[in-house]
């Protein structure tokens, strides 16, 4: 059945919207914009789903057909920061690619997904209530893009494609690189330079030659896999 027929039958089924929206829109989506940029101005425990529901045009009943608890709205905007890189590396074959173009493209392709959107999704992580076990999902994940970082990282010095500092302390900074956006200006988040300005610093800090880098940052892209 089409998404939209779908949302027209929940709409009649006892879940009104408090204002009308164009039934186009997908609802989910709007509960989660609304609460990215609630969470962003106010934080998490001074966020109400009452306020969200208000902002997303919903009655509080309603939002609860989508999300059962607040705790789930904030864990899918946090998982948004690391599930399309790791789909991304699971999808495309960097391993065919030598390190530092396979490194380069997984800091731009990462920086890219964190600097989309109207919200800074990455700086959610810096809120303290994020740090609560309920939330342990998305930091595993998080520390299992850390580990692509690493091997990525370790196979250049493998290769001596890579020349500069240890394994595991330019894996720590090339990854403290990447989430630098969620504590840039906005403006910085929102130039489309910014991706590849920070793979190529990736690639500076591991002690590839500048000339190198401008070859690897015009190399296509990884395919995907089908």
């Amino acid at each position: 059945m089409d998404p939209n027929e779908l949302e027209a039958i929940a709409r009649s089924a006892g879940r009104p919207r408090a204002v009308h929206r164009d039934l186009s829109l997908n609802v989910r989506e709007e509960i989660l914009t609304a609460a990215a940029g609630l969470f962003e101005a106010n934080g998490y425990t001074a966020t109400s789903t009452s306020s969200i529901a208000g902002v997303a045009g919903l009655r509080q009943a309603s939002l609860f057909h989508y999300f059962a608890r607040k705790q789930d709205i904030l864990l899918e905007l946090l998982a948004r920061t690391v599930r399309p890189t790791l789909k991304a590396v699971r999808q495309n074959r960097l391993e065919q690619f030598d390190p530092d173009v396979a490194l380069w493209q997984l800091v731009h392709m990462d920086v890219a997904n964190l600097c989309q959107g109207p919200h800074n999704l990455g700086a959610l992580q810096l809120l303290p209530e994020a740090r609560g076990p309920e939330f342990e999902w998305y930091w595993r994940r998080r520390y299992q893009l850390f580990r692509v970082y690493s091997d990525q990282v370790a196979r250049g010095f493998v290769s001596g494609a890579f020349s500069q500092g240890d394994p595991r302390t330019t894996s720590e900074v090339v990854f403290g690189l990447v989430e630098s956006v969620i504590i840039a200006r906005p403006q910085f988040r929102r130039r489309t330079s910014t991706p590849v300005a920070i793979a190529d610093a990736a690639l500076g800090v591991c002690g590839v030659p500048v000339e190198q880098i401008r070859r690897v940052a015009g190399t296509p892209a990884a395919p995907e896999s089908r």
